[in-house]
């Protein structure tokens, strides 16, 4: 009896153990992104982009012997990881170079959102932020290191992450039709997306989808599909040609959040245009205490540079 009830405490404590490590088991997007984590602040992916981009070339150094080789290796390290810092861009302003780049479209203006760029030898990072804080990362993937084509591409990508959902559209608005696969956890969303002649190589797009939905209220949207339209699906029907239409129609307003794709009513509508409001407002305080706390840690970098017992020798 006694072996029984010692036999059956350790079974269960086996299976709580092995339920434990199935459930902290990180979904294979949380595992693609390592340390890479939303919600990081601008100077912490700073740190995290120079270490990848030393991982690489580290890589490449020690696969040559040829001291010239070496050499050039080394200086285009220092150079890439200087170009980091260089390259954060907010988007203030009504227009950049970067309307006309591989991640145009990816971003809005007057909304708290920013940019920074990683550049190594297989492809290119790209880093965006709302309110300094990380919510999607762009890694475009040169063609010749994602196996030349989409096909090849798409392999590679369901070998990593499993089979995804093939999707075709827009994978970026004002970008043209493509095609992608498309993977979801609870936290994430990753579309590996084809060139389109566009972006200059494939694309792996990871983002959080608290922020994308939320972004949905203040970027411009096309029109929303109604609650259980999918992707495929035409165009909502008319109301009015339905005999119910002109009464749906006085009741129900589009949801201007349209990664959602709901209908709400009036009063629901304008609940949730207030919380987005009130919300942009927030975002746009934060960001101007952080370019302030910014401003007093390049006055602290400058007096660092100072010689105590020679203040004045620089001038």
């Amino acid at each position: 009896m006694k072996r029984s009830v010692v036999l059956l405490m350790t079974v269960g404590l086996c299976l709580g153990m092995v339920t434990q490590n199935v459930a902290a088991a990180p979904s294979p997007i949380a595992e693609a992104m390592g340390d890479l984590r939303w919600g990081l602040s601008e100077r912490e992916v700073s740190s995290y982009a120079k270490r990848e981009i030393a991982t690489e070339y580290n890589a490449a150094l020690s696969k040559t012997k040829d001291p010239g080789e070496q050499g050039k290796l080394k200086t285009a390290l220092k150079s890439a990881q200087a170009e980091v810092d260089r390259s954060l861009i907010s988007f203030d302003g009504g227009k950049s170079k970067w309307d006309n780049s591989p991640v145009a479209g990816e971003f809005t203006y007057d909304n708290q959102e920013s940019m920074m760029v990683s550049k190594d030898i297989s492809g290119t990072s790209y880093y965006f932020f709302v309110d300094g804080k990380l919510w999607k990362y762009v890694r475009v993937l040169d063609k010749k290191a994602a196996g030349g084509d989409f096909k090849k591409f798409s392999k590679y990508v369901e070998d990593k992450f499993g089979k995804g959902r093939t999707k075709k559209g827009e994978v970026t608005p004002g970008q043209g039709e493509t095609q992608w696969l498309e993977y979801l956890d609870r936290n994430s969303r990753m579309r590996a997306a084809d060139d389109n002649g566009k972006r200059g190589g494939y694309a792996m797009i990871f983002e959080e989808m608290a922020t994308v939905r939320a972004l949905a209220s203040t970027r411009p949207q096309k029109p929303a599909r109604l609650a259980g339209q999918s992707d495929d699906d035409g165009p909502a029907e008319d109301p009015k040609k339905s005999s119910q239409g002109e009464v749906a129609k006085a009741k129900v307003t589009r949801s201007v959040f349209q990664q959602e794709q709901r209908a709400e009513t009036p009063a629901e509508f304008e609940s949730r245009k207030e919380k987005a409001q009130r919300e942009a407002r927030e975002r746009a305080q934060r960001a101007a205490a952080r370019k302030e706390e910014n401003k007093r840690g390049e006055v602290i970098k400058d007096l660092d540079s100072v010689n105590d017992s020679d203040p004045l020798g620089g001038l």
